[in-house]
């Protein structure tokens, strides 16, 4: 269901071994998809540990605004057995996001990133990149 850049394994193993993902809806007529961005940590959040045996979450959403643009939604924690399904379920709902594993260092990333998004300094990347991409 999902579309990654590491073919060799399950998108499920790849969750298990990162730190996080960002997903994204496919703009394609066949079918419902994510793309799917995995990230793991290399800077001062690396090597944390993880809580409640690795099964709680930070979650953002985004949804689009009436340009077409990501506009934040809504953030969360949840457990989740696999967050794959989870937003697999959320196929045709048009939401994008980020989904991070709580671990003893994870709250402060969160926080600075939804700050980040929250502050108009990603607004501002985004349509400039759009209006970029609009003019080439």
């Amino acid at each position: 269901m999902t579309d990654s850049s590491k073919n060799q394994e399950s998108d499920e193993d790849i969750a298990q071994n990162y730190d996080g993902f960002y997903f994204v809806p496919m703009d394609n007529e066949e079918e419902l998809n994510y793309k799917l961005a995995f990230f793991k940590f290399q800077d001062e959040y690396a090597n944390s540990t993880p809580v409640d045996a690795g099964n709680t979450f930070h979650i953002a959403f985004f949804k689009q605004d009436d340009e077409g643009l990501p506009q934040f939604d809504d953030s969360f924690e949840a457990i989740l057995t696999d967050p794959i399904v989870y937003i697999n379920n959320l196929l045709g709902s048009n939401l994008s996001g980020c989904i991070l594993r709580k671990t003893n260092k994870s709250d402060k990333w969160f926080s600075e990133y939804l700050d980040y998004i929250t502050n108009g300094e990603f607004e501002k990347k985004v349509r400039s990149y759009a209006q970029s991409i609009a003019e080439n």
